[in-house]
């Protein structure tokens, strides 16, 4: 007949085995899983991030401010927010080694704020007169931002509380690297180079930093313009 024709040609396929269906999940889950390790998660820009390094250089002398770090960031030694990190690379051009002596901060009004000398110093509130930055004075309630500090005040030691290290043994081991990433009478070859770091207080209206070196018996100073801060 001509329906049992029509029949004997329609081939009837097996069912997928369990094997194939396997094979096929694996598939789906590897290619999820791949677009996945693909998606990079952005992260908010700190406040003192920086698009790059910032270089100056003078006849000798090679300078550039790497990165600004604060309490909380990886790798500082920042235990109070009154401070911040400046990580300096300097680099002697010149064919007599000179020694650098310190690292300062110039604000807009023209006054220089000298830098820690001392691990314990940035672990407690900036022992100076200076005008507070705007995110820190905030933290404390009633005080309003850029209000000038005096000396000795009573309001540093509510506003700021002062970090211990964990143990006898944390603090030693913090002082040692303090004392060889400080930048003071630090001195420098002929073609030498040397990263270190300048702790100053966290100020509002930070205009540069200033590096003051002495060579053949003659003292000079270089300057770094730091990045505009946001509001």
């Amino acid at each position: 007949m001509r329906i049992e024709g029509e029949l004997n040609k329609i081939k009837i396929k097996p069912p997928i085995s369990l094997r194939s269906c396997f094979f096929l999940h694996l598939l789906v889950l590897t290619l999820t899983v791949a677009g996945c390790a693909e998606t990079k998660v952005s992260k908010e820009p700190s406040t003192n991030s920086m698009a790059g390094p910032i270089r100056v250089q003078s006849a000798g002398l090679a300078v550039a401010l790497i990165r600004i770090a604060e309490k909380g960031d990886k790798e500082t030694l920042i235990e109070n927010p009154g401070w911040r990190e400046y990580v300096i690379e300097i680099e002697n051009l010149s064919t007599n080694a000179l020694t650098v002596q310190n690292v300062k901060l110039l604000n807009q009004d023209g006054r220089y704020v000298d830098s820690a000398s001392a691990y314990e110093q940035i672990t407690a509130p900036p022992d100076v007169g200076v005008e507070i930055a705007g995110d820190v004075a905030q933290s404390a309630a009633g005080i309003a931002a850029g209000q000038i500090i005096p000396y000795g005040g009573t309001i540093f030691s509510v506003l700021f509380s002062a970090a211990s290290a964990s143990s006898a043994g944390t603090k030693t081991q913090a002082k040692r690297v303090f004392r060889l990433r400080v930048l003071k009478n630090v001195e420098l070859a002929p073609a030498g180079k040397v990263e270190g770091s300048a702790f100053l207080p966290n100020i509002t209206r930070s205009k540069a930093l200033v590096v003051d070196y002495t060579q053949d018996g003659t003292t000079n100073r270089i300057e770094i313009p730091l990045p505009v801060q946001g509001p």
